[in-house]
């Protein structure tokens, strides 16, 4: 028997990275710049940082703010519609996309995820 399709909407997205805020109040997330620890300990050796830093814009900062692990796709798109108004929509597609690219790059996580095998 196969489960049904997970809707994003629904998914409840918990951040899985490292990240920091400047003092603008724009949100950087840290990726690491190599997987393997011996690359990251060469690379540090000639002085570049262990560390890719990846700025939010205005709209990728104000999402990267309501993923708390709790609230769904669909809760921080509301919250963001309220908050943001007309310069985010079409939110969801927006949201979507965010959302996945995030994911993609194992940045967030989906809580409430079910894969079917």
């Amino acid at each position: 028997m196969k489960n049904k399709e997970e809707n994003l909407l629904d998914l409840i997205p918990e951040i899985t990275c490292r990240w920091e805020k400047n003092q603008e109040g724009k949100i950087y997330l840290l990726v690491p710049r190599f997987s393997s620890p011996l690359l990251r300990k060469i690379s540090m050796k000639f002085g570049r940082s262990e560390w890719v830093r990846i700025i939010l814009d205005e709209k990728g900062t104000k999402s990267w703010s309501l993923i708390n692990g709790k609230r769904s796709v669909q809760e921080i798109g509301e919250l963001l519609e309220k908050e943001m108004g007309d310069s985010v929509k079409p939110v969801y597609d927006r949201l979507s996309q965010f959302i996945t690219i995030l994911f993609k790059n194992k940045l967030i996580i989906f809580k409430n995820y079910h894969r079917s095998e």
